[in-house]
């Protein structure tokens, strides 16, 4: 049960790292992007999200 627990809450914090509501996060969604901790191989990193916690990725 306790395992189950865990996992539930590693899927509900990737859910909602990409919370709105913060300026630069919005601002970079505006701009066709996303929020992300890490870039993925065919994208490019645009700026901040997240009071720069993460990166902006288009």
């Amino acid at each position: 049960m306790r395992i189950l627990q865990l996992l539930f809450a590693i899927i509900v914090m990737l859910f909602f790292q990409d919370v709105p509501g913060l300026p630069d996060s919005q601002q970079c969604r505006n701009n066709h992007g996303h929020c992300r901790r890490l870039c993925f191989h065919m994208e490019r990193w645009a700026g901040s999200c997240s009071n720069g916690r993460q990166r902006c990725c288009k």
